[in-house]
C-alpha cells in the first residue's frame, strides 16, 4: 500500500498542467509524428530508472529538501549552482501550473482566468499548512482517478479513429515544436519533468522508513508516468486534427465524447495541476525553512502570491518558453553532477557516505 502511495505521489508530481492537458505531448512528441511515438517508448525506461534512483536517494538521506541530498554528493560550488537552478525551476514550473489552472477553468466553464489562478494558489497555501505526510498524501490522491479517466478517453478515441497512419503523421508534422528533433525532445522532456519533480521525490523517499518500499514506489511511479506519456501521445497523434488548436487538447477530446466526461476531466485536470503546483511551491518553500517552523507559512504565502502575479503570460506560451529552458538547463546540471551521482550508487563509495540515520 505504501508503494502505491509513493508511486501515485510521484505520478502526481509529474502530471501537471501541460502533461494532463496534453499540451506538453503535442509540443514534445506529437509534433514529430511517428518518431515522437518512438520517443515516448524510450521515456518509459528513463522515468522508471530515475524514479527508482531519486526516491532511493531521498530515503537514504532522510531528505526534506534537495539540499539534504546535494550537500552530501556534490562539491560546494556544484551544489550552489544546482541549488539555484532547482529553486528557479521549482518557482518557474509553479507559475506554469497556476497559469494552467486558470486556462483549464476558462476553457471548460468560461470563468475569468484570474479566478482559476487564484483558486489554485489559495488551495496550495491552505493544504501547505498541513504536516508533511498529509501534504504527500494529498499530492497523490487525485492521480489514480485521472489515470483511469485518461485510459478510458484514450481507448475510446483510439477505437473510433480512422487509422490512416500517413494522414495522421502528416497532420502531426504540421504542428510546431520548440525542440529541433525527436531525440533532443525526449531528453529535454525527461530533464524538465525530473528537474521539476526531483525535490519532492527526495521528500517522498525521506518520509518513508522502508528502503524497498521507497525504491519500488519510485520505480512503479516512473513506469506509470512513462506509460501515460505513450498513451496520451498516441491518442493525440490519432486526433490532432480535431484537438490541436486548443490549450488543453485532452480536455477537448473528453468533451467530444460527452459533455459530462469533459466536466469530470476538467475537474481532475484542475486538481492534477494543483498537485504539481502544490509540490513545486511547497518544495521551493521548504528550501528556505523547514515545514515545522512557524514562519514557514509566510514563505509559502509569499511564493504563492508571486506565482499568481506572474501567471498571466498565457498558458501555451509559458509552456513553450519555460519548459525547453528548464530542460536544457537541467541537462547541463545533470551532466555536471553525473560523476557524483554515479559514484554514490557504486556500493563501496556509498558506504563511505554517512546516512543521517546510520
Amino acid at each position: 500500500m505504501r508503494k502505491f502511495k509513493i508511486a501515485m505521489a510521484f505520478t502526481g508530481i509529474i502530471i501537471g498542467a501541460g502533461f494532463a492537458s496534453g499540451q506538453e505531448m503535442l509540443q514534445y512528441f506529437t509534433s514529430f509524428g511517428i518518431w515522437g511515438i518512438v520517443g515516448t517508448i524510450v521515456s518509459i525506461f528513463i522515468f522508471g530508472f530515475f524514479g527508482f534512483v531519486i526516491v532511493d536517494m531521498g530515503h537514504f538521506f532522510k531528505a526534506y529538501s534537495h539540499r539534504d541530498v546535494l550537500n552530501h554528493i556534490v562539491s560546494p560550488i556544484t551544489n550552489r549552482v544546482i541549488d539555484i537552478f532547482l529553486l528557479l525551476t521549482l518557482f518557474g514550473i509553479g507559475v506554469v501550473m497556476v497559469a494552467g489552472a486558470g486556462s483549464n477553468l476558462n476553457q471548460q466553464f468560461g470563468w475569468p482566468i484570474w479566478l482559476g489562478n487564484l483558486i489554485c494558489v489559495a488551495l496550495v497555501f491552505l493544504v501547505g499548512m498541513m504536516n508533511t505526510e498529509k501534504v504527500v498524501g494529498a499530492i497523490g490522491a487525485i492521480a489514480p482517478f485521472l489515470i483511469i479517466l485518461v485510459i478510458v478517453i484514450s481507448f475510446r478515441s483510439l477505437s473510433t479513429a480512422d487509422w490512416d497512419f500517413a494522414a495522421m503523421n502528416a497532420d502531426a508534422l504540421e504542428l510546431t515544436s520548440p525542440l529541433p528533433n525527436w531525440w533532443v525532445s525526449v531528453l529535454n522532456y525527461a530533464s524538465v519533468n525530473l528537474t521539476t519533480g526531483v525535490a519532492t521525490a527526495f521528500l517522498l523517499g525521506g518520509v518513508e522508513k522502508d528502503k524497498k518500499v521507497a525504491r519500488h514506489g519510485g520505480l512503479i511511479g516512473g513506469i506509470v508516468v512513462g506509460c501515460l506519456i505513450v498513451l496520451i501521445n498516441l491518442t493525440l497523434f490519432a486526433t490532432s486534427a480535431q484537438v490541436a488548436t486548443f490549450d488543453l487538447p485532452m480536455l477537448q477530446m473528453a468533451r467530444l465524447i460527452q459533455p459530462w466526461v469533459g466536466l469530470i476531466m476538467s475537474i481532475l485536470i484542475f486538481f492534477e495541476i494543483w498537485n504539481t503546483a502544490m509540490s513545486v511551491l511547497y518544495s521551493f518553500s521548504t528550501s528556505f525553512i523547514t515545514p515545522n517552523k512557524k514562519n514557514f507559512r509566510y514563505v509559502l504565502l509569499a511564493a504563492s502570491i508571486a506565482a499568481f502575479a506572474l501567471s498571466f503570460g498565457g498558458f501555451t506560451n509559458v509552456i513553450g518558453f519555460v519548459y525547453p529552458a528548464v530542460g536544457y538547463g537541467g541537462s547541463i546540471i545533470y551532466d555536471v553532477g553525473e560523476k557524483s551521482l554515479a559514484s554514490f550508487f557504486v556500493s563501496e563509495n556509498r558506504k563511505q557516505v554517512s546516512s543521517p540515520v546510520e
